[in-house]
């Protein structure tokens, strides 16, 4: 089974009938194994639009199709290393960098449109939604 990161962008653009592809792979869960960071979820609900009690009410529903990661002590000791030994590129954000420890305790691909947050983690492996 493959197992895929969803960074914040990718939910926010299929949401909006971007990201498509995420449709395909919703629907093949034997194959493939979804994954949205509790840190995800955090950035997910900073969204304006999910002030109302409907609106809240279906992102839980839509963020419970995806199996969700907290942050663990494995994660954060991952964490710890990037952020010691500096190997993760200019501008890449707390969160981030919590995205990619994930993606790397999990051994999976990190689906994201942002990449110059994650260019150059060593070991960081991305998804292309190409395939």
């Amino acid at each position: 089974m493959r197992t895929i990161i969803l960074d914040t962008d990718i939910l926010i653009d299929h949401v909006h009938g971007f990201a498509i592809w995420l449709d395909e792979f919703l629907k093949e869960k034997r194959n493939y194994l979804l994954v949205v960071p509790t840190i995800v979820i955090a950035e997910y609900n900073t969204a304006q639009e999910l002030e109302t009690f409907d609106e809240a009410q279906k992102s839980n529903k839509y963020l419970s199709t995806f199996s969700i990661q907290d942050l663990n002590r494995e994660i954060a000791e991952l964490l710890g290393t990037l952020l010691r030994k500096k190997s993760y590129p200019l501008g890449a954000d707390l969160g981030d960098l919590i995205v990619a420890s994930t993606a790397l305790f999990l051994n999976a691909e990190l689906a994201t449109r942002n990449k110059k947050h994650f260019t150059g983690i060593p070991r960081l492996r991305f998804f292309n939604s190409k395939l």
